[in-house]
Parts: structure tokens; C-alpha cells; sequence
């Protein structure tokens, strides 16, 4: 299993960390079965629950509103993630939850909110276990971000920022990577490119980041093993089915490699929804 080197040194809450780490442990234990489906996990107390739903940050003042559209690749990625989800859809949380993670900007979420409003509207069920809708403060930007190879060992991250009422695109960015680029580390650098276009619109308030590295100006590999990021991308697929022991035991295991934020922050959505937060407020 390759592990990238890294350069930085973030880490998840203390009391976050010992939850995390414990229930880890409990769960390793029922998930050693033999061949077939996994067993299902041991369930976490309410308790622990609570304990993992650290609520989300505190906007700064002036933080633009802002909602990400997609992240499309026009070439694979280099790197397997062994995931019953796109490598377009993690790619694309794991940018959300780079900004879910931000004082300087204010994350809307927009994919998941918008399908379910639209099935409250037509009248369905909500599926078992599927958080409410709740209300959505709505976007002042949409953020779109494409993944595209250029050869020789290198590719392009193109990003663009567009006013969320009436579609027209205000600012576009190219970031450079490597073509081998890990996805957290390419999740990393859109982050970047997604922050310098809205300072480009003079819309990005002072705030200090205490993790730097988690959107560095140029591409650094992000230091997450493969293992992680697979466990990531199983996170989210269970999340996306509103299985919330399966996507908290597999952001978990992901949220122990070094520095892997993004994981810590899809733990503590997928905690708060599952806790009565709504997707419009989560």
C-alpha cells in the first residue's frame, strides 16, 4: 500500500480523536467475519454520537455563501479508490468538505439538498433513515471545477466562479498538478483555487487558517494513505445511502491518517445528521 509522504501535520480534536480512535477499536472486532457481505457494525451510544458532532464553524464576517456545482474529470485518476462511488463524486466531497470546514467562506450544500426538496415537492417518501430537507440559506456563488490532463506528466485544474443568481461566470483560475496528483491533495489545491477566486472578487474576509496545509497556494501531496482515501469514498457512499454506522466507522478509519481533515469533517456532518441535523443547515 503506497503512502505519499507528507507535509503536514493537521490533526482532529483531541476528544474527537480518543472517540474515534475507541470506536475504531469495538468495530475492527466485529467487521474480522468471514467471506460475503460485512456484518454490520457495532452501533455507537448517543453518546458517542454527540461526541462526534462538533457543530460547524463559526462564519466570519462577510463570508460569501457559496455552493459547488461538480467536479468533472475528462481523464482518470491515477490514483484506485476502490469505491462503489465515482471518482467525480468523491473528488467532489471531498472539496465540500475542505470548505464545510472553513470560518472564511459559508458552505452550501447544494447536490443533496436540491434532489431531496425536489422529491419533498413531488410528494415522495423520504428514505429510511434520510435526514430532512430543512432550509437552505441559498448560494451567492457556484463553484465548477474540472479535472484535465495536459501530458508530460502534468495536469490542470480548471475553476470557475459564477453568481449563483443569474448563472454568469464572474472569474475562471487554472491550477497546475501532477498527473499522479493523490485526490486529497487535488481536493486541496481546488480548495485553493476556489478561495483565490473569491478574493479575486474581493469577497474573502480575513481569517487565519490553523491548518495552512489543508489549502496550500501550490500542490503538495496531502500524505493520506490509498487505504484512507478508499475508506473516505466508503464513507460516503454509505452516507450517500443514510447508512450512518457504515459512513461513521469508514470516516473514521480515514480520519486516523495523517492530517486527513476533510475526513474529520465528513464524520462530523455525517454526526450531525444523523442527530436531527436537516442538509440545509448541516
Amino acid at each position: 500500500m503506497r503512502t505519499l509522504p507528507s507535509t503536514s501535520r493537521h490533526h482532529v480534536p483531541r476528544a474527537a480523536a480518543l472517540v474515534t480512535l475507541g470506536l475504531i477499536a469495538t468495530t475492527m472486532s466485529a467487521c474480522a467475519g468471514g467471506p460475503g457481505a460485512p456484518p454490520a457494525p457495532v452501533p455507537a451510544t448517543e453518546a458517542e454520537w454527540q461526541a462526534l458532532a462538533s457543530p460547524r464553524p463559526t462564519s466570519a464576517p462577510g463570508a460569501p455563501r457559496i455552493a459547488l456545482a461538480t467536479v468533472e474529470l475528462t481523464s482518470a485518476l491515477a490514483w484506485s479508490t476502490g469505491s462503489p462511488v465515482s471518482a467525480s463524486l468523491g473528488l467532489t466531497e471531498l472539496v465540500a468538505a475542505g470548505l464545510l470546514r472553513r470560518a472564511d467562506v459559508r458552505f452550501v450544500e447544494r447536490r443533496r439538498f436540491a434532489a431531496a426538496a425536489d422529491a419533498e415537492r413531488d410528494g415522495r417518501a423520504r428514505p429510511r433513515g434520510a435526514p430532512a430537507v430543512g432550509v437552505s440559506e441559498g448560494a451567492e456563488w457556484v463553484a465548477t471545477v474540472v479535472l484535465a490532463s495536459l501530458g508530460a506528466g502534468q495536469s490542470a485544474l480548471e475553476i470557475r466562479l459564477a453568481d449563483a443568481a443569474t448563472g454568469a461566470v464572474r472569474t475562471s483560475r487554472r491550477e497546475l498538478v501532477p498527473s499522479d496528483a493523490d485526490p486529497v491533495g487535488l481536493a486541496r489545491q481546488a480548495v485553493a483555487g476556489i478561495l483565490a477566486a473569491l478574493g479575486s472578487q474581493g469577497r474573502l474576509p480575513e481569517w487565519t487558517d490553523p491548518l495552512p496545509n489543508a489549502a496550500p497556494t501550490t500542490y503538495r501531496p496531502s500524505g493520506a494513505s490509498e487505504r484512507a482515501v478508499e475508506d473516505f469514498f466508503a464513507g460516503l457512499a454509505a452516507e450517500e445511502a443514510w447508512s450512518w454506522e457504515r459512513a461513521r466507522v469508514a470516516y473514521q478509519s480515514a480520519a486516523t491518517s495523517v492530517g486527513f481533515v476533510e475526513a474529520a469533517a465528513a464524520l462530523a456532518r455525517t454526526a450531525r445528521l444523523r442527530r436531527g441535523g436537516t442538509l440545509g443547515e448541516s
